[in-house]
């Protein structure tokens, strides 16, 4: 079993379980892809890399102890942002716990006493604290963030008494907690869309959608039936017309194609807001290798009714890397359609790749698209 010193960081959505006992399932995974959409592009913009989620809580690894605690101010900086521009209902808190140390790994999931101690230091930060072990305070440069010492505390399951600390918050009580510093350096976020709707509930408004324009169609054209074969033969050309005008290449795609992406964005910027950019919007992000911000746009897209965002996520199921493939799995998870389960099956039976494309941290913890593909049929199941 190979072992890696490793920060350890655990983010947790504040009364998670008593919240879920007051809402229906829909409302549930609605917050738990909320909490997901705020923090998952930070990771990725500190270098971190999500390991598995249990329930409300995530679990992250980091090369650097500095960006580990740097992640955890964006992340409650971010949250605070979001809760300010929404209802009540719709905010959610976050607690932050880190610890860094040698850790086992197997089967891309992490172990050992530095896991357990950085479970136990999230347990003592409050709703929106960043708490993090003495260990981290040493490892870390002391410059880029300002902690005070939190004393020694007893940890259950830690043989001797550590030392934590907390990442001191921002003076001044009228803007983000912890200053935005570390928030900005994360970049340009796209802003999530908590509203969107779940698969099973898109199915259930496109059939009853459906039903009612037939039976609409039915009472205008009562002989449509014996009409149908004229009326199809008539509508042949046109229809070859359309498909051939869907199937060329528009702008984005032939920028895309020749690697322009300056001239490809400058022609997404230009579309109407809806599903065709969304769906646009992923692409660039493709291109990009932000898999997971890829993803969630295609996703949002297909929600929208643009089928192509669907395809793409199979596409990269099939044959992308190991971070594009467990990205595209938890997508085609949360649209529960079932027409992805034939490769989530292949994914979920023997896909373990990765190469060398993927990252320092895919190649340590290995790749986990085998567990997303699992836990995507287990989504579609559960929506069925």
């Amino acid at each position: 079993m190979r072992t890696a010193n490793l920060a350890i960081v655990f983010t947790e959505i504040v009364g998670y379980a008593d919240r879920l006992s007051r809402l229906t399932y829909e409302q549930s995974q609605r917050m738990l892809r909320l909490h997901e959409a705020l923090v998952i592009p930070l990771f990725r913009a500190f270098r971190g890399r999500r390991v598995k989620t249990m329930g409300g809580t995530l679990l992250v690894a980091f090369e650097s102890p500095t960006q580990a605690v740097l992640c955890g101010a964006a992340v409650q900086d971010r949250i605070w942002d979001w809760n300010q521009s929404v209802p009540e209902w719709d905010r959610i808190e976050v607690r932050v716990g880190a610890n860094v140390g040698e850790v086992r790994l197997d089967k891309g999931d992490v172990f050992g006493e530095p896991v357990n101690i950085a479970s136990r230091v999230l347990g003592l930060a409050g709703p929106g604290e960043v708490v993090f072990a003495e260990s981290i305070w040493l490892s870390m440069n002391r410059n880029e963030v300002d902690a005070d010492d939190g004393g020694l505390v007893t940890l259950k399951g830690v043989p001797e008494p550590i030392r934590i600390y907390r990442v001191r918050p921002a003076q001044d009580a009228m803007v983000r907690p912890y200053g935005g510093h570390a928030l900005a350096r994360a970049g340009r976020l796209r802003t999530p869309d908590p509203s969107q709707l779940t698969g099973a509930e898109i199915r259930g408004h496109l059939r009853a959608a459906a039903e009612s324009a037939w039976g609409h169609i039915s009472e205008a054209f009562p002989l449509l039936a014996t009409q149908a074969r004229a009326v199809a033969l008539g509508a042949t050309g046109a229809v070859v017309l359309l498909v051939a005008l869907l199937l060329a290449p528009n702008a984005v795609d032939r920028a895309l194609s020749r690697q322009d992406l300056t001239a490809a964005q400058r022609e997404v910027q230009a579309m109407r807001a809806g599903p065709k950019r969304t769906y646009f919007e992923g692409r660039l992000l493709e291109a990009h290798k932000d898999w997971d911000g890829a993803s969630h746009d295609y996703e949002s897209a297909v929600r929208g009714g643009e089928r192509r965002g669907f395809d793409r996520l199979l596409e990269l199921a099939r044959g992308g890397s190991c971070e594009a493939r467990v990205a595209a799995a938890r997508a085609l998870g949360r649209l529960g359609d079932q027409d992805a389960i034939a490769i989530l099956r292949r994914m979920a039976d023997d896909d373990t790749r990765s190469s060398p494309q993927d990252g320092i941290l895919t190649q340590v913890l290995g790749c986990q698209s085998r567990t997303a593909a699992r836990d995507a049929l287990d989504q579609i199941r559960g929506i069925e």
